[in-house]
């Protein structure tokens, strides 16, 4: 099968630099789909009834993406596979759906996924960008704690932490490292570019 080069975007982030929104920046940009574990919890809640699959609907989710969601819960509980318990990373049910709904999502195309490891799963798929989104630590603690109204000292222990999460989840659940740069198209500092300019990068890559 021969690829067309740029039908997803996956975006890898240091935790508080800005990530999340030059993602969603991008993919209204692009009239991608934007997808991240919040995402994928909310649809899956809303799915559990008719009224939520309406609602979901009207809220603008394509039917695509809500059947991608919805073969994903029928494989293994939400709560397993979207929580913070590491247990859960050794259930070949997660893995099975977690590769089966980051592959149906590239298969889909016009996407931008957020996090879960979208680097690793599509590496050796030539159709879809990877990119990872990093920031100096000052500049992290700046933007979370002016964004959650905690102290910088506060930010730094979130930032630690979630660092350390997502460290340990990407050795446990995929033996990479996830700031192995090997992994990505391009490497954007937020730090020193702005989310206009690093939006723009990537649409160049597409």
């Amino acid at each position: 099968m021969v690829w067309v080069m740029g039908k997803a975007v996956t975006i890898s982030k240091d935790y508080g630099c800005g990530a999340v929104e030059v993602a969603r920046r991008l993919a209204k940009d692009l009239g991608y789909e934007y997808i991240d574990k919040s995402i994928v919890v909310d649809l899956a809640k809303k799915m559990k009834t008719s009224a939520g699959k309406m609602t979901t609907y009207e809220d603008g989710v394509s039917l695509g993406l809500f059947k991608f969601i919805d073969k994903f819960m029928t494989q293994a509980k939400v709560q397993n596979i979207l929580s913070d318990d590491f247990g859960y990373v050794d259930d070949a049910g997660y893995r099975l759906a977690l590769e089966g709904l980051m592959k149906d999502l590239a298969d889909q195309g016009s996407v931008v996924i957020v996090g879960r490891g979208g680097q690793c799963i599509l590496e050796d798929r030539a159709d879809v960008i990877r990119t990872r989104l990093i920031a100096p630590l000052e500049f992290k603690k700046d933007f979370l704690s002016s964004k959650a109204s905690i102290t910088k000292d506060e930010a730094e222990t979130i930032i630690n932490a979630k660092e350390e999460e997502k460290k340990r989840y990407h050795e446990k659940m995929f033996n990479r490292y996830h700031n192995d740069p090997t992994l990505y198209h391009v490497t954007i500092n937020l730090g020193l570019v702005s989310q206009a300019a690093t939006c723009a990068i990537i649409k160049d890559l597409l």
